[in-house]
């Protein structure tokens, strides 16, 4: 059955708002050790180390203290009937290893995958892999762009079908809660691990 225009545009917008409010509450959690507005120092300015933004680009926050430069972004758009989810990180460590994060990622995910989701109700017959399908495949759904003097960005996109989508949108608390634990986390956990065993 084809989704009408109007409701595919009603599904991906509740479940944006769903990302808007993931990067919200994480800069909120860490927002105590970080600047967050421009300081006076001795008549030295010091600039923001923690910002979020939400714009037509996504929703995104940006690390910026000490040797820690990166911005992670998350957004969804509408595509033949299903919602995709992005999450992306920029990164500007030199020679980066990119095939060990990609094998990180799909180590992860094929071990956590065949789980069955502890919420909402509805859907606890179904793994997160159902829900989540990596966009297009487990191998190619994580990307590198590189763009030349500025930072790179990787990328890994899921694929949730109407139904599925339908469900997260109408039961906010649940949707959040398994985007987080499923595409935002372990994104942020596996890059952070390469992050630091690269950039020490």
């Amino acid at each position: 059955m084809t989704t009408t225009k109007s409701k595919a545009t009603q599904i991906q917008k509740a479940i944006d708002e769903l990302l808007s409010q993931i990067i919200d509450e994480w800069y909120e959690r860490v927002c105590p050790h970080y600047v967050t507005h421009p300081v006076d120092y001795g008549g030295q300015e010091r600039e923001e180390e923690l910002k979020c933004f939400h714009d037509k680009n996504g929703h995104r926050i940006k690390f910026n203290k000490d040797a820690l430069d990166f911005t992670y972004g998350l957004k969804s758009q509408w595509a033949e009937e299903h919602c995709v989810i992005e999450i992306s990180v920029t990164n500007k460590v030199e020679n980066f290893d990119y095939l060990d994060f990609q094998r990180r990622l799909i180590s992860h995910y094929q071990a956590l995958g065949n789980r069955k989701v502890p919420t909402p109700y509805q859907l606890r017959t179904h793994s997160y892999q159902d829900i989540f399908q990596l966009e297009p495949n487990l191998e190619d759904a994580f990307s590198v762009e590189n763009r030349e003097k500025k930072a790179d960005i990787m990328s890994l996109s899921f694929r949730l079908k109407e139904r599925f989508s339908e469900e997260l949108a109408a039961r906010p608390v649940s949707g959040k809660q398994l985007i987080e634990d499923y595409c935002v986390s372990p994104f942020r956990s596996v890059y952070a691990a390469v992050y630091r065993r690269q950039s020490r």
